[in-house]
């Protein structure tokens, strides 16, 4: 059970947690065969999980705080667990890929990022197991569900496509997918698809 001081924080991370992981879920529905399918690039994979794992991992360690009278290190140090695996599965799909330098450079940005964040989250997890009444520890989870929000949002506005400058841009997996594979919604298909343009020229009848 964590310090009533600390329920407030909790709580509206609590639902900003599950807000955010169902606006995921609605935008991955948008075109799901470009981001989270088998057929789509694996850097967008990689995004997307990144991104899920965060956000599940905050929505789920702000949920288990909200228990009363039980010691929460036990779960944080199962959820942490568990998105450390979920991470390394990541890892192990992006770093296999041979792409030159750069490349294996964001990739082992994106894959050191969420190792660290959710090894930090098990180290406070251990150390509530040891000493619940330690608020250093409480101290550290916050910063750790800051740092995994930040995680999760910053990977889902790349996911949506949008253009990010700078170093961090540069950063960014995909980077590496090929210029050739435009983002588009589903729509844009049947849009793509539709009649062929006529050349103008409306058909004579027959009694013409």
């Amino acid at each position: 059970m964590v310090p009533p001081e600390f329920l407030n924080f909790f709580i509206a991370s609590t639902g900003a947690g599950g807000a955010l992981v169902g606006l995921l879920f609605v935008a991955v529905s948008l075109a799901p065969e470009q981001m989270v399918t088998r057929q789509a690039p694996v850097e967008r994979q990689a995004v997307a999980g990144s991104a899920f794992t965060a956000l599940i991992n905050a929505f789920f360690i702000s949920l288990t705080t909200l228990i009363p009278h039980f010691n929460i290190g036990t779960l944080i140090v199962i959820i942490s667990l568990l998105s450390l695996l979920t991470s390394l599965i990541q890892a192990w799909s992006l770093m296999r890929l041979r792409k030159g330098w750069q490349s294996f450079l964001r990739r082992a940005f994106l894959v050191s990022l969420s190792l660290g964040l959710y090894g930090l989250e098990l180290r406070e997890g251990v150390g509530l197991i040891s000493d619940p009444t330690q608020v250093g520890f409480v101290y550290g989870l916050l910063f750790v569900l800051l740092g995994a929000f930040a995680l999760g949002l910053t990977r889902a506005w790349e996911l949506l496509g949008a253009q990010r400058y700078g170093f961090g841009g540069w950063l960014s997996p995909l980077q590496d997918v090929h210029e050739s594979e435009p983002f588009s919604r589903p729509d844009d298909a049947g849009s793509a698809s539709g009649p062929p343009p006529t050349n103008g020229v409306a058909p004579r009848s027959p009694s013409q």
